[in-house]
């Protein structure tokens, strides 16, 4: 039995949580009980198969539900914190950490969960083929675009500051409720074309014996990834990293900064730098606050490290969204 998302987005799951339903400027905003410390999914239907939501809940009780789309689709996830999870039969889990995540529409039943008491933050583009080749017909790719070549990305593709800088403005369009309709779908041109010019920009592969990394040492790479991650405001030492992967500190730099085209060093400070800003978002939060968070000593040289990644300032960056 297929699911509606194509008619109404997250308000299908919202629906089958039994939450309350009511009018938000130009969207909807779905409320979850008053017992559950206030809660909320709001959500703008910005064209036809285009959603754009940004949700804020702690959960009581576990939550779960099953999408089952036919239509081609994909979910852009910018994730601020929580344990969200996707299951689908047959394959491994997928734990929705604080950075961006696409998931493609497997046109099979995709199981997703928001763990009981864990607080749950995120922004969430929901976009389905249609719209993209409705978008894209006075303006071709080279190669044609299609869905299927969507499974195929890689995080560095999609897990970027430029994307993340998009998200975040369609976060605060969402939430302040007024913003047009219009300009969503811009955002999601934006979107595309920027994981388009991250693909095409990604360095070639240098196929020798000094650069090649093998699959087993790709795994292991990627398990220190995963381990930064978890807490990209508390890494590992290189000394932890170097225990998990079991290499040595030269082989996992080189190996790193070949999957990655970034150095660990690097790779740590712009993930630090796109939890900055979020954490922009809180009003409760100073920048001198936020810099501390980041392991910055100095709000002078957090300003500089985030103007680095994002190219405007925190301050610049809190005037422009009114925050």
């Amino acid at each position: 039995m297929t699911t509606n998302e194509y008619q109404l987005g997250f308000g299908a799951m919202a629906a089958n949580f039994g939450l309350e339903k009511r009018p938000y400027g130009n969207g909807i905003k779905y409320n979850f009980p008053p017992s559950w410390e206030n809660g909320w999914i709001m959500e703008m239907n910005a064209a036809k198969g285009l959603f754009v939501s940004s949700a804020w809940f702690i959960p009581t009780k576990t939550l779960s539900y099953t999408m089952e789309i036919e239509k081609p689709c994909m979910l852009i996830f910018c994730v601020d914190c929580g344990d969200i999870t996707f299951t689908q039969r047959g394959k491994s889990a997928k734990h929705l950490t604080p950075i961006n995540h696409v998931i493609v529409n497997p046109k099979k039943p995709l199981k997703i969960t928001f763990p009981a008491n864990v607080h749950t933050c995120y922004t969430c583009v929901l976009v389905f083929e249609e719209f993209i080749q409705k978008f894209l017909k006075d303006r071709p790719l080279d190669p044609p675009f299609s869905m299927d070549n969507l499974a195929c990305l890689q995080e560095t593709h999609y897990n970027t500051p430029n994307i993340t800088l998009v998200l975040e403005q369609i976060r605060w369009g969402v939430r302040s409720g007024d913003m047009p309709l219009m300009n969503f779908e811009c955002k999601m041109g934006e979107l595309l074309s920027l994981i388009v010019c991250n693909t095409q920009r990604e360095r070639p592969w240098i196929d020798n014996r000094r650069n090649h990394v093998t699959w087993e040492n790709e795994q292991k790479t990627y398990g220190v990834k995963v381990n930064i991650d978890q807490d990209v405001l508390n890494p590992p030492s290189m000394i932890a990293m170097c225990r998990l992967a079991e290499m040595s500190e030269t082989k996992l730099r080189r190996s790193f900064k070949q999957l990655y085209h970034m150095t660990i060093f690097d790779y740590i400070r712009t993930e630090t730098m796109k939890r900055a800003m979020m954490f922009l978002g809180a009003d409760e939060l100073s920048i001198k606050n936020i810099a501390e968070k980041c392991g910055y000593e100095s709000p002078s040289k957090f300003t500089a490290a985030f103007k680095k990644t994002h190219g405007i300032t925190p301050r610049q960056f809190r005037k422009g969204f009114g925050l």
